[in-house]
């Protein structure tokens, strides 16, 4: 386990945002998860990089935006692979992760290492994490091979297009079955890949999405990028020697944390102007997750008769803050479906 000091765990103003100390042992606990990552990935000689708002937060910061409630790392396509083939044998007891190999409706390519597949708040669970309940989680994100002509490029990404228009018409309730026939007929003649009976179309699809994404490897490119933001029109065009080593910066006073060499290039490319701070998401901070899982703690704990003092809870009362959330998020169904209508 991580050895923080009693005074991390404190609440406290940075950037003109508040820390709640709950918050501080979700960070803690994102930590630990970390940890355990970074020993599968010494054992076997697997890289990885901060990324996204770890990345962000690392090199402006020292460790987490104060607004922000999860880390995500990224590892070059073939640690990835590597990587993600170990989880089911490296990950110990409790741990669980998700990604298409192992979770049909799942519809990202990334991978997450969870330390629990739900809230927990037995003792053991609570001293090993922090006195945080939550299933806390790390994103890793795998980091793609552009290829070198840019006809390549096209037909590569015409078919990840193709192939994930394809994975979500599946789940339309007024799914087009003619269309669906005749975009899976044009899978197989482009790909040579057959779909077969023996796992859903779905799960198919995905793992073949994964796959065009990886068509590439460092001795075909000069760039990476995430091929699905590249796919989806994102100018992500990053020089592979970015990636070519890590640098080693101080993360929270406790850890270092990776970070790619060429991180400014890479920062600018996510952030723009990645030095200006910008607080928060519609106002709530970045930590919506975070306000998901407590309304769900809250929601148990009183479901059990139990109090909610321990987590700073009141177990009668919805968080004001998420409240607005859900206001938010019925607004923005609702827009969805008119611009649909529309």
């Amino acid at each position: 386990m991580i050895n923080f000091d009693d005074n991390f765990f404190l609440g406290e103003v940075r950037k003109d945002f508040y820390i709640e100390p709950m918050m501080k042992r979700v960070w803690a606990a994102q930590m630990e998860v970390l940890q355990v990552i970074d020993e599968i990935c010494k054992k076997h000689d697997i890289r990885y990089f901060a990324d996204w708002g770890t990345l962000l937060g690392t090199v402006r910061e020292g460790g987490f935006i104060p607004w922000d409630d999860d880390m995500d790392i990224a590892m070059l396509r073939p640690d990835y692979t590597k990587f993600i083939q170990l989880l089911s044998q490296e990950l110990p007891e409790g741990f669980v992760y998700i990604n298409i190999h192992n979770k049909e409706m799942e519809d990202s390519f990334n991978t997450r290492v969870l330390n629990s597949a739900a809230i927990r708040t037995d003792e053991a669970f609570l001293e090993r994490f922090h006195g945080c309940p939550y299933a806390i989680g790390i994103d890793i994100f795998p980091v793609d091979y552009v290829p070198r002509e840019k006809e390549d490029e096209k037909l590569q990404i015409n078919l990840i297009n193709l192939v994930c228009m394809t994975a979500q018409m599946l789940g339309a309730e007024d799914a087009d079955q003619n269309q669906i026939s005749e975009n899976i007929h044009k899978i197989e003649e482009f790909t040579g890949y057959r779909f077969h009976a023996k796992n859903s179309i779905l799960y198919q699809l995905n793992i073949l999405g994964e796959s065009l994404c990886a068509m590439y490897g460092p001795e075909d490119s000069d760039y990476v990028t995430s091929m699905l933001d590249l796919a989806k029109d994102w100018d992500y065009y990053c020089p592979k020697e970015a990636y070519g080593e890590a640098i080693m910066m101080p993360f929270e006073g406790v850890m270092e944390m990776p970070v790619p060499k060429g991180y400014e290039k890479l920062l600018e490319i996510k952030y723009g102007d990645w030095k200006t701070p910008v607080q928060g998401v519609n106002g709530h901070g970045g930590v919506v997750f975070f306000y998901d899982q407590e309304e769900s703690l809250r929601l148990a704990l009183k479901e059990r008769g139990l109090s909610g003092e321990r987590f700073g809870i009141d177990v009668d009362h919805m968080r004001p803050e998420y409240e607005q959330i859900l206001k938010d998020r019925e607004k923005a169904a609702e827009e969805a479906e008119e611009s649909e209508e529309a």
